[in-house]
């Protein structure tokens, strides 16, 4: 399995990243994870073409995770285009996300090749055995009451991924590592917000699980200077396990667990 960060910044915009978007290869699956901001050109700039895309899943429905999907769908269509696209969206923004596309002059009957716009549910495994099974963090509690006031949900979503291979756990945006500590303790990998996590509990938590390895993304200006004393903390205290993502980082896992 493997894994292509295209865009690894936080909400703030800045010139050498792209908003929230990530890849998860695995056989003949390419699944998109988010869509933030310049997510085409970040897909195009890895060497990924857009029509490879198998499905996309949408964590949330802050901008920076969702505003790059019209001109990706724009792009797809374009380009030719032919094989569905199933997009998986969180509980009770299905509606919303079919107005919203609508509004872009997207409809389904014009575009070239069929889109779903799905509520979630467990994506299929493929022949390979990849299974995304998406769980809620508490990422948006802070906006539940006056969301509710509006009449939108307020749910925020992290991923337990896995396969015949490894187990992974992806989460741009939580509030706290008590979001995803349960799943992640089990697995090989954590991919994790950088923005709304200090680092010290990152590195505890990497110390309390030996054999786990974690990237932080989602990576706000704000620690960019200190980005280098981070990995050289990462070799002293974790053995080069805490990793620090950039847009286009690939991280492959392999090993088959027993």
């Amino acid at each position: 399995m493997k894994f292509i960060l295209t865009g690894t910044a936080s909400g703030m915009p800045v010139a050498h990243r792209r908003h929230a978007s990530l890849v998860i290869e695995d056989g003949e699956q390419r699944v998109l994870v988010d869509a933030g901001d310049g997510t085409s050109a970040a897909l195009l700039a890895a060497g990924i073409a857009l029509a490879s895309i198998t499905r996309i899943v949408i964590s949330h429905t802050h901008p920076d995770h969702v505003t790059g999907l019209p001109m990706l769908l724009q792009g797809m269509h374009i380009a030719g285009r032919t094989e569905p696209l199933p997009i998986s969206v969180p509980p009770g923004r299905v509606q919303w996300f079919r107005e919203w596309l609508r509004g872009m002059y997207i409809y389904a009957e014009k575009w070239g090749f069929p889109f779903q716009v799905q509520q979630y549910g467990d994506i299929p495994a493929s022949e390979g055995g990849l299974r995304i099974a998406p769980f809620p963090n508490r990422h948006l509690e802070k906006v539940r009451e006056l969301a509710a006031r509006h009449d939108v949900p307020a749910d925020s979503y992290s991923l337990h991924v896995s396969s015949e291979c490894c187990s992974v756990v992806i989460s741009s945006d939580i509030a706290s590592l008590d979001d995803v500590a349960a799943a992640a303790a089990g697995s090989d990998l954590l991919i994790v917000d950088g923005t709304h996590v200090l680092q010290d509990e990152i590195f505890a938590f990497a110390a309390a699980h030996e054999k786990l390895a974690v990237i932080c993304t989602h990576i706000p200006p704000e620690i960019e200077p200190g980005l280098m004393a981070l990995r050289e903390r990462s070799a002293e205290e974790a053995g080069g396990r805490v990793l620090y993502a950039y847009d286009g980082m690939q991280y492959l896992l392999e090993r088959t667990k027993t």
